[in-house]
This record gives structure tokens, C-alpha cells and sequence, in this order.
């Protein structure tokens, strides 16, 4: 009698290991997302309350090439510290983290 392969053999988007990095990947996304959340609320309180600029103004705001690229630049970070979850739980070198986190040249 054959044993019964509990995982297909496909290219499945959700098994034992993808589960986990899903999870991963959630936990990093709410940790990033309140960060963001909660210093953007004080920021925009203290921006009216000092400079008077409301948030109609900074949804106005039209951003030059330089703030464009540098956005982008945090974006890339954010993938990486985000989506690269999964490959955080199987390359754990430190060159390896601090390349996925944008601190050090990749290896």
C-alpha cells in the first residue's frame, strides 16, 4: 500500500511553508501599517498646529523628481522588510538581512 502524499504536487500558492510566510508577511504589513498610522496622525495634528498646513494641502502636494525617487527608495524598503518575510525565516545571515533591509551592499 503507497502512502498518501498529503501536499500536491503543484505550484499550490498556499501549503505548510507558504502559510507560515503568509503569517510572516501579515505580522510585518500590521506592524508597518500602525507605525505609519500613528506617527502620520501626530504628524498631521502637529503640522496644523505649528506650520498650518492641513491635510488638504498635503493631499494637494505635488511632488518633485528628487521626493518622487526618494518615495520610491522607502517603497523599496518596505517590499523588501515585507515580502521578503518568508526569506527572512530561511536566510538569516546578517549580510543577508541587512542587504534585504537596505543597509548593506547584497553579497
Amino acid at each position: 500500500m503507497t502512502e498518501m502524499n498529503p501536499l500536491p504536487a503543484t505550484n499550490a500558492t498556499l501549503n505548510e511553508t507558504s502559510t507560515d510566510d503568509l503569517g510572516r508577511i501579515t505580522m510585518a504589513l500590521i506592524q508597518e501599517v500602525w507605525i505609519m498610522r500613528d506617527r502620520m496622525a501626530i504628524t498631521e495634528k502637529l503640522l496644523e498646529e505649528k506650520a498650518g498646513i492641513t491635510p488638504d494641502m498635503i493631499n494637494d502636494y505635488t511632488a518633485t523628481a528628487q521626493t518622487r525617487a526618494d518615495i520610491d527608495a522607502l517603497r523599496t524598503l518596505f517590499v523588501n522588510r515585507t515580502i521578503g518575510a518568508p526569506l527572512a525565516a530561511t536566510e538569516r545571515t546578517v549580510p543577508k538581512i541587512l542587504a534585504r533591509a537596505g543597509f548593506a551592499p547584497k553579497a
